[in-house]
Parts: structure tokens; C-alpha cells; sequence
């Protein structure tokens, strides 16, 4: 199976927008489908919820035993990745990004990797977070999703790509390790 990734020079930022703009308009109908919604639904009630999360939930870390964290500034990813290294504690890093595809593919079973293992703190770091540019040049974060495993402090791998088998077994040989 071929790994998926997303180079970072992103080609196409607006294949979403363009795709939305480029649906056909059904200019042929003389009425409206639904003039008035509100006529439809008692006002008290709430209204429908959205298909889609909002993008604030995308990057929130979830409750409970897992061991997911959402760095949300260029500064606390600096001081996180300090502090594996001086700690020399094991960890994984998950560069991601919104308009990666794969990435989002490989969300819900990194989620699951955290629950199974909550002993391994993974950092979730969206690299179009302000002022990270250069620490991600220093990495040599070329595509996402990249994930980065540290052990007693120093980097011990990489895994460039969607490879859910690789990335099982690399969170289970680090768990291992400890």
C-alpha cells in the first residue's frame, strides 16, 4: 500500500473554495425551494446542528485517558519539545494540518493510538501556526503527516506519510522501551 502524504508547498490552498464555486446554480427554479424555514420548525427548538465540526473542535484536545495534546502556540511548542528532550521521557510528534487529506485520514486512528497507550504523550502541532516555520525547517518537516519519536531525549524516528502499520509499530516498540 503507498503511503499518503502532503508535500508542504501546498499547490492548490483553494481547491475547496473553487470546487464549491464551480458547483452548478439551479438559476432555472422561479421560486425558492424553502422561502421560510422558520415556518418549518416550532421556534423554541434548537437549530439542526451542522454537518461539519466547527474548526475550533479540530484542534481540541479530547477528555478522558488520552494521551493527545494539542500545542496551541508556536512558544509552548518550543518549551514542549524542550522539555522531552531534558525529561528524556518518550513522545510523539504529529505535524499535521487542516487541508492535508491524509492527515485528516490518519486523525481517528492516532486518536485510538493515544487511548491504547496513554503512558506516551502525543503532541499534535498544526504547522501553519504562526512563527513555527523555522523550528520546522530546523526538523526538516517537509510533508505532512510526519510524526517524530523521541526516546531519553533524543529523536529515535520518523515516519513520513499515512502508514498506519508503521506507525502502530513504532508506538509499540516505544512503548516497549520504556
Amino acid at each position: 500500500m503507498a503511503r499518503r502524504l502532503c508535500r508542504l508547498p501546498r499547490l492548490f490552498p483553494l481547491a475547496a473554495s473553487a470546487s464549491a464555486s464551480a458547483a452548478p446554480k439551479p438559476h432555472h427554479l422561479a421560486f425558492a425551494a424553502n422561502p421560510n424555514p422558520a415556518r418549518l420548525r416550532p421556534s423554541s427548538a434548537s437549530p439542526p446542528p451542522s454537518a461539519f465540526p466547527s474548526l475550533p473542535r479540530l484542534f481540541s484536545s479530547s477528555a478522558g485517558g488520552s494521551g493527545m495534546v494539542v500545542v496551541g502556540s508556536a512558544d509552548s511548542f518550543n518549551s514542549i519539545l524542550a522539555k522531552v528532550e531534558e525529561e528524556k521521557r518518550p513522545a510523539v510528534f504529529y505535524y499535521t494540518a487542516v487541508w492535508c487529506g491524509p492527515c485528516r485520514a490518519i486523525a481517528p486512528f492516532i486518536s485510538k493510538l493515544s487511548d491504547q497507550y496513554p503512558s506516551i504523550p502525543i503532541y499534535k502541532v498544526d504547522i501553519d501556526m504562526e512563527g513555527l516555520g523555522g523550528k520546522l525547517g530546523e526538523l526538516k518537516i517537509f510533508s505532512v503527516p510526519t510524526f517524530h519519536f523521541y526516546h531519553k531525549g533524543q529523536k529515535t524516528g520518523e515516519i513520513v506519510g499515512a502508514d498506519a502499520k508503521s506507525l502502530e509499530a513504532a508506538i509499540e516498540s516505544l512503548h516497549k522501551q520504556q
